[in-house]
């Protein structure tokens, strides 16, 4: 099984990366592309593709640098302490303290008539008038960061479920590559910073090329 087994983990000894970086179906799009597979999926292989190689010309070695731990530098400030949780755990966190921090935003503004719901939804509680609506009006940032933790929110969700017992690993499995591959359809925050469709399109690709492969 070692001597089949993918670059990092087919070595006995010597450099071997983090599980999460391990990319599974790279691969596959530098492979050629199955001539009878539809226009979308070879389109896919092609972008895919094309910027691997744009990545590879690009990529210069890194220098050398003195190492710093960040984690011994924020330590040594009086805002930051350590602790030891769950990272699921930590992940509620932060969507719980995002929350605050919006509401916090919100009635910085006076903006009483506004809700911020715990899925980052802000909506109006009442009809409001063109003042009002004007007022109301926040910059990207805001609604970036709405969005972002938003999608925090829906990962953090699927693990909570699959610690709860209510779904098995393969149901957390295809909810996460549900998430991760439909982020345009299920947030908006490619409104807020329009560049990000270039990861969102790159994850359609992925898709693309997986979905091609098991359908």
């Amino acid at each position: 099984g070692l001597y089949w087994a993918p670059a990092p983990f087919n070595k006995r000894s010597g450099y071997c990366r983090r599980v999460v970086d391990v990319p599974l179906i790279k691969n596959w799009y530098m492979e050629r592309c199955p001539g009878k597979a539809p226009v979308k999926v070879r389109v896919s292989y092609q972008k895919l593709l094309k910027n691997y190689v744009f990545n590879e010309l690009h990529n210069r070695p890194a220098k050398a640098r003195a190492r710093k731990s960040l984690f011994k530098a924020l330590k040594n400030t009086k805002f930051f302490q350590t602790t030891e949780i769950d990272w699921v755990e930590a992940g509620l966190q932060v969507c719980r303290q995002g929350h605050n921090m919006l509401n916090l935003l919100i009635h910085r503004k006076k903006l009483n008539y506004l809700h911020l719901d715990y899925n980052f939804n802000l909506k109006p509680i009442k009809t409001l008038t063109t003042k009002e609506r004007k007022k109301s009006r926040f910059g990207n940032a805001f609604h970036l960061c709405r969005e972002i933790l938003r999608l925090t929110k829906l990962i953090v969700d699927c693990h909570v479920q699959y610690r709860l017992g209510n779904v098995d690993a393969f149901q957390l499995a295809d909810g996460l590559q549900y998430a991760f591959s439909h982020v345009g359809q299920l947030t908006g925050m490619y409104r807020y910073k329009y560049k990000l469709m270039r990861q969102i399109r790159m994850c359609k690709d992925l898709k693309h090329v997986m979905y091609h492969r098991f359908n």
